[in-house]
């Protein structure tokens, strides 16, 4: 049998050989070795055809680069003048090879100064964000400063203020601002006010142990250096007023009782948050619900908002425009109509208060309408990389944000997804109506299903849940909210200067109570949530960069990307879960169980978030009357028995801790002392340190016996 073989002095292909037959083994040594250098050159060529094909798609992996270069300098603590050197030189490198002719040299340099860009912006804005912290300790003090933000919650009302004067602080210790709250009587004070009130301050609260969330860490970029309660409510010294953003809270608070008054009850609380993004109003039961349900998304202003909204307007305007024969022949009316929604989608931004989801979604609704305003397809992949380019120049700190990767992560699937699929099955005609119906609930289906899919990691991941019918609520409650509830609410607030709103708010009362019914239902449905216990993050990173290879790739080795999604499901399993719980200042401790509760509690009524949150590491709900406590506690001392052997004593003081060291495995002592010596305790000692504080940690087993790992605050690492 023939083999097929070319001779070594031709090129070419492999691509129409014959394979390597029972024949192959029968040639000569000559044959053979002939047969798998062509093989090799083939498989290198095809390789390098790929890479040339990627590489012409540099703008649409800037953004993941970039991303890249932001986490290496999260873990990479430089100053300033070592990236910038590092992008200075980079570029400088990659403009000279490009000019001798070395593409590829050039196109990895261009690679690397987009990763020492990522690096030097993460920098940059640690420098400028950077303000002191509340230090702990502190006694009741006296604060004076700009009311910035209120927040009316369900319980209480919560305080931004820009902070003019700390009582006992120095200007040089005095944290940019704090964020207060105070459970009294609503007062009279607005945005903008001076006022003065009577607090107790921390430091920004850090993770509930190793690997959970860090609030510190959004609250450094945000320069808030304290957390508080107030004994008093806000004392107005002084109205503000004048400025743009007093009068644009102003404006949302109006608009916010407006709507909320005239639907009334929890759908007027949702309408408000749909329109103003004041999601505080909402009762807890419901945001239950819609989060069990999988449609947590309704309640932040995201890109389905403002989507919703500039879609409506674009489509409306250029209707309305479409009807005048005059106008359509003489003006470029989907122009036009581009320009709208783009001023419509600012003006909600304002409205909903601007947080930075809002911003995230204008950014990425305002790079759609300038396409079209430039004659570009409004929804590509580049147009989502410029989104990104933006959002992470602005904010390198977003990369770490659960909203900017899932959001991102859902738009990147949904563009590579319709745009193979319409590439693979194009569009030929409208059709009737039966079609279009069809063809809009076959996309809202795909949709949701890909979407959720692809944020499902990042969900699991943050938040150690997964709402199971997701899907199905989102088929049943979307349409309605697309079709009925956003496009109502878009019109309501051209028609309220008129004072025509009403009959509109009505109709959108009607279809949030829908959406709440389906919620409701969907949330009490078996199993429709499931626990997931701490992933570790390798795993997520992992699946994100299958997910990346998916979607962005063109070459066939982007079906690598598969293999490393499902890789990176045992991955996430490794994740080191403590034996033992700590939270902040010692307030609580938690010691894992073997029987139907999860966990064993100090206490029951102190720090409950913390311990909700050590469930969920765990995979179970956060029910912390079905624990148990302690199994004994008498006079200064609490035991209980670990799983690996041996008992926790936990100390109020240290006149019992020369016995519990030579009895117990672990001694938590909860009161500061310097001369506690723990070379002299034969177990693991933890105790309150000298300034009377200590972070959240865990306490693992391992092959050297027991260990503690601290969760140290962002803020403290700074």
């Amino acid at each position: 049998m023939t083999i097929g073989l070319v001779s070594p002095d031709m090129t070419g292909s492999f691509t129409g050989r014959r394979a390597a037959g029972p024949g192959f083994w029968q040639g000569t040594a000559w044959q053979r070795r002939a047969f798998w250098r062509l093989l090799w050159q083939d498989t290198r060529d095809r390789a390098s055809a790929y890479a040339d094909q990627e590489s012409q798609r540099l703008f649409v992996f800037a953004p993941v680069l970039l991303g890249a270069g932001i986490l290496l300098g999260d873990l990479w603590r430089v100053g300033i003048a070592g990236p910038a050197a590092l992008l200075a030189s980079s570029i400088v490198a990659g403009f000279v090879l490009a000019r001798r002719g070395h593409e590829r040299l050039s196109y990895m340099l261009r690679c690397l100064a987009l990763v020492a860009a990522g690096v030097l912006l993460l920098a940059v804005r640690l420098a400028v964000v950077a303000a002191p912290v509340i230090p702990s300790g502190l006694p009741p003090v006296t604060v004076t400063g700009t009311l910035g933000e209120v927040e009316l919650r369900e319980r209480d009302r919560r305080y931004t203020i820009d902070v003019a004067e700390i009582e006992g602080l120095s200007r040089k210790d005095t944290p940019a601002r704090v964020r207060i709250s105070w459970r009294g009587a609503p007062g009279e004070e607005e945005p903008g006010d001076t006022v003065r009130l009577r607090a107790s301050l921390a430091p920004p609260p850090g993770p509930t142990h190793p690997g959970s969330y860090d609030f510190s860490r959004q609250m450094f970029f945000e320069r808030i250096g304290g957390a508080g309660y107030s004994f008093t409510p806000p004392e107005v010294l002084g109205r503000g007023g004048g400025s743009w953003r007093t009068d644009a809270e102003a404006l949302r608070e109006r608009i916010a009782e407006r709507v909320e008054g005239r639907i009334g009850g929890r759908e007027g609380a949702v309408a408000a948050a749909l329109v103003t993004g004041k999601r505080e109003r909402i009762p807890e039961d419901v945001v239950d619900a819609l989060r069990d349900a999988g449609l947590a998304h309704l309640l932040a202003i995201s890109g389905l908002h403002m989507g919703l909204v500039c879609g409506f307007i674009f489509f409306s305007s250029r209707w309305l425009l479409s009807r005048s024969e005059r106008l359509t022949l003489s003006l470029p009316i989907k122009k036009l109509a581009a320009g709208c929604a783009l001023s419509a989608g600012l003006f909600y931004l304002v409205l909903s208060g601007g947080a930075w989801s809002a911003q995230r979604a204008f950014i990425m609704a305002g790079v759609a309408c300038v396409a079209i305003l430039l004659d570009r397809r409004a929804v590509s992949l580049r147009n989502a990389a410029a989104a990104a380019l933006i959002i992470l120049f602005l904010r390198p700190e977003a990369v770490f944000a659960p909203g900017f990767q899932m959001s991102f992560a859902a738009v990147v699937t949904l563009i590579a997804a319709f745009a193979a699929i319409e590439e693979r099955w194009p569009r030929i005609g409208t059709g009737g109506p039966l079609t279009k119906a069809s063809a809009f609930l076959g996309g809202l289906f795909l949709t949701s299903l890909l979407a959720g899919a692809a944020t499902g990691p990042f969900a699991a991941y943050h938040f150690g849940r997964i709402a199971v019918f997701g899907l199905l609520g989102n088929m049943l409650a979307m349409p309605i909210v697309t079709l009925a509830v956003m496009p109502a609410l878009v019109t309501s607030l051209f028609l309220m200067p008129l004072g025509l709103d009403g009959p509109v708010l009505i109709l959108v009362g009607k279809g949030i109570g829908l959406v709440l019914s389906i919620a409701e239902w969907t949330s009490s449905l078996p199993g429709a949530v499931r626990t997931v216990p701490q992933l570790d993050p390798l795993g997520l990173a992992v699946a994100a960069c299958g997910m990346l290879t998916l979607t962005l790739l063109k070459a066939p080795w982007r079906a690598a990307g598969l293999f490393l999604v499902i890789l990176a499901m045992p991955l996430s399993r490794m994740a080191e879960v403590p034996e033992v719980f700590l939270s902040r200042d010692l307030r609580n401790v938690g010691v894992r169980t073997d029987g139907d509760a999860s966990l064993a509690l100090l206490s029951k009524r102190r720090d409950k978030f913390s311990a909700e949150s050590w469930l969920q590491a765990l995979g179970k709900h956060p029910n912390i009357n079905e624990q148990q406590s302690f199994a004994t506690c008498t006079a200064g001392i609490c035991r209980h028995p670990l799983r690996r052997g041996g008992e926790l004593w936990v100390l109020t003081d240290r006149s019992q801790l020369r016995s519990a060291c030579r009895s117990a495995a672990i001694v938590v002592l909860r009161s500061a002392d310097e001369s506690v010596d723990r070379g002299k305790c034969a177990a693991l000692l933890i105790a309150l340190r000298p300034e009377g504080n200590h972070p959240a940690a865990g306490i693992l087993y391992t092959d050297r016996g027991w260990e503690i790992r601290v969760a140290t605050p962002f803020a403290a690492t700074r």
